[in-house]
């Protein structure tokens, strides 16, 4: 630590002249005066002092003949001298630390933790409701009544506590664990499809159907009716019924169409976010033909958040083009646009029995009949009859 002392009361780097320089070392090792990392320089010696040392060398060795330099001035009175005509920046300095004693009465972030099923965001925004968010005021959070209102905006939490740690606020969840089964409305199963049956998997309610059975859309396949000797119980019907189905699908495509293309220019607009107050760094608006991706830029301290996020928004521009596909190329098309039409339907893997082409105008329509194994069993609720 003797450096640190060195520098508080300040220390001079100065050079030593003369007939024989190494007089002065005879001199300040008598007198006591601390001279340290000494080099020569021809007939000259170096070496660094502190400046209280340096004060009494007229006084011990008024008539050595020595002739003493001052290289460097180096320590914290030096560095305050050197700044203390610019009241800018003491006034800065002030400025500064007023800033960050007025900025940590307030919540800087806001972290969740412990969560898995519940979204990140969906806690949040539950907690921005009932006012934990970035900007507000440690001192009218109660971390107590917080947690009791969180539970009750979201049901799906089991427990919950909100810590003030600084100006982060961590709130520690645990979720709700899931019921296995739901005691609510009882269901039956239907049939989504025609088909015939391969596979069941019923875990609840009465199957009214079995292996080989060909069923139509709209068959009941699980009743949720549970007849028994001395009562009648009524069930959510759970579980699968995979059957071999076709069913014809259809799709239509055209030669000539307009496409975006990227004319390689490239605009960005950015957003300056300080405590949830949103700051834009441009004028006007974007318009024309384009294509956007947004970067999120987060400032941090020491591996901490801050409430102050860079939002930039890059603006692809394009330009309209008419384009003319091949036959060859609209045809690959209609097979990938078939692809997607069985995933809208919930079919994974088909198999194409039989295509048809027509041409129409400007274009080709496809018609597939496709075969696949499915789950067509559908939840339905049950209707109940008032009699009435």
């Amino acid at each position: 630590m003797l450096w640190l002392y060195r520098f508080i009361i300040g220390y001079l780097e100065v050079e030593f002249s003369g007939d024989v320089a190494e007089i002065i070392l005879n001199i300040c090792a008598k007198q006591g005066i601390s001279l340290w990392s000494i080099k020569r320089r021809d007939k000259k010696l170096r070496g660094f002092m502190t400046v209280r040392d340096f004060k009494t060398l007229p006084r011990v060795a008024p008539k050595s003949g020595i002739r003493v330099h001052i290289l460097k001035r180096r320590g914290f009175p030096f560095i305050v001298g050197r700044y203390k005509k610019r009241l800018g920046i003491p006034v800065g300095a002030a400025i500064f630390f007023c800033f960050l004693e007025v900025m940590s009465c307030f919540i800087w972030t806001v972290e969740v933790s412990g969560n898995k099923a519940v979204p990140e965001k969906n806690i949040l925004a539950a907690c921005e409701k009932i006012g934990v968010k970035e900007g507000r005021l440690k001192s009218s959070v109660n971390p107590k009544t917080a947690k009791q209102e969180l539970l009750l905006e979201l049901n799906k939490l089991a427990w919950a506590s909100v810590n003030i740690e600084g100006c982060r606020v961590t709130v520690n969840v645990s979720e709700a664990a899931q019921k296995a089964e739901e005691k609510g409305t009882p269901t039956n199963l239907k049939a989504s499809a025609d088909g015939i049956i391969t596979k069941i998997n019923i875990t609840s309610g009465n199957c009214l159907v079995k292996p080989g059975d060909t069923v139509a859309k709209g068959d009941l396949l699980v009743s949720g009716v549970i007849e028994r000797a001395d009562s009648t119980q009524f069930v959510c019907s759970a579980g699968s019924i995979t059957a071999k189905t076709e069913r014809e699908l259809t799709v239509s495509g055209y030669y000539k169409r307009t496409v975006g293309e990227k004319t390689g220019k490239i605009k960005k607009k950015s957003v300056l976010s300080f405590f949830g107050i949103n700051i834009p760094l441009f004028l006007g608006r974007e318009n024309g033909n384009y294509e956007s991706r947004t970067e999120i830029k987060e400032a941090s301290l020491l591996g901490k958040s801050l409430p102050i996020r860079l939002y930039t928004k890059y603006f692809e521009m394009t330009a309209q083009k008419e384009v003319i596909l091949s036959k060859e190329e609209l045809l690959k098309e209609l097979e990938e646009e078939l692809t997607r039409a069985a995933q809208v339907e919930k079919i994974a893997d088909f198999e194409v029995k039989n295509r048809e082409f027509d041409e129409i105008e400007g274009g080709i329509r496809l018609k597939a009949l496709i075969s696949a194994e499915e789950n067509i069993a559908v939840e339905e609720n049950m209707l109940f009859s008032t009699g009435n």
